[in-house]
């Protein structure tokens, strides 16, 4: 499993934590679950192979060592001791998020701060030596190609063989069937 500190490194480094702060409302009382937190503990469910469910969020970081809980605020003095991060926290602060993020109305599109939020954190995600390798690798890195379908040669049929996807392929593709 990918360590935490590499979640909070790509967090930070994002700069997407302070930026989702701004935009949730303010209360009389600060939330015991930050942004940054909560970003932090969707990682950890994503990189452990849990649906993505707040209630695996919410184990994620409950179950982190009581260290990184105090320093991740998931652990909190309050005024009759400590007190441990609940789910009904964990769902609030993702629906103040959620509605932050959201469009007023759908249009089919992302709103452009969650954009800006999942660009932020993709590039944050990328290796320096690997930003400026190649435009032609696989979102997550890996040197696989995925070329679209290639076009049916003129007067194909389903079953022919077509011209390979690029040059340096080394083996030829099927026609798909015709739709």
């Amino acid at each position: 499993m990918i360590p935490l500190a590499v979640f909070e490194e790509i967090i930070d480094i994002s700069g997407v934590a302070p930026r989702i702060e701004a935009m949730l409302p303010a209360g009389a009382r600060a939330r015991q679950l930050s942004a940054r937190t909560l970003l932090a503990g969707i990682c950890l469910t994503q990189a452990d192979h849990r649906p993505a469910h707040l209630t695996r969020v919410h184990q994620a970081l409950t179950t982190l060592g009581e260290h990184d809980q105090r320093r991740l605020g998931v652990i909190a003095d309050w005024k009759h001791g400590p007190h441990r991060l609940t789910y009904r926290q964990t769902e609030y602060t993702f629906g103040l998020a959620a509605r932050a993020l959201a469009k007023d109305e759908p249009d089919g599109l992302p709103p452009a701060a969650l954009a800006r939020i999942c660009d932020g954190l993709l590039e944050a995600s990328i290796p320096d030596q690997h930003k400026d390798a190649s435009a032609s690798l696989a979102v997550d890195w890996t040197p696989k190609a995925a070329p679209a379908p290639t076009p049916r040669p003129p007067g194909g049929t389903a079953g022919t063989t077509c011209p390979a996807p690029n040059p340096g392929c080394s083996s030829a593709t099927t026609c798909p069937p015709e739709p």
